[in-house]
């Protein structure tokens, strides 16, 4: 019925490869330290050598680890609302949802939050289960088109 992608401000993307950049930099110092010059007095070159491979491959885990738990879009269907992440769909039926509003603040307490963006939230309020906390790209329309195919899904469901 309707799809948006999820909305990532700039502070969300400076945040994420400021800790991938911090990551990297200090490799970058320990691979110096092993190869170059003595940048850590004291520190042995071997020990040096295990800490910039370590790094990188941190940097790198980091960097997929961001790609896989992040999502990628989030769309309403007849039967309920689908997140979608790069390798699987987290389908949340109908029967489950109670409301879905438009919220702010970046501080969330039992919930699954991927709060991607400041101005952007909706918050899914789900019977009996944590609630979700996701930024559409374009807030207004998507539940717009979610309150009414909750609407018209209560309208046909069995009683």
């Amino acid at each position: 019925m309707f799809e948006t992608r999820i909305k990532y401000d700039v502070w969300f993307k400076i945040l994420l490869l400021l800790s991938v950049i911090i990551v990297v930099v200090t490799g970058i110092i320990f691979y110096l330290d092993a190869h170059v010059r003595d940048v850590i007095p004291g520190q042995p070159a071997e020990e040096s050598v295990k800490g910039w491979v370590v790094l990188l491959a941190a940097a790198i885990f980091m960097l997929v680890i961001f790609r896989l738990i992040l999502p990628q879009s989030i769309a309403v269907t007849r039967q309920g609302i689908v997140l979608k992440f790069r390798t699987i769909n987290w389908k949340i039926p109908f029967e489950t949802i109670r409301s879905i509003e438009p919220v702010s603040g970046l501080f969330v307490f039992w919930a699954h939050s991927w709060i991607t963006s400041y101005g952007s939230q909706i918050e899914i309020y789900r019977k009996n289960r944590l609630k979700i906390r996701v930024c559409p790209g374009n807030r207004d329309q998507f539940i717009e088109y979610a309150d009414k195919a909750l609407s018209d899904w209560k309208k046909t469901r069995p009683a």
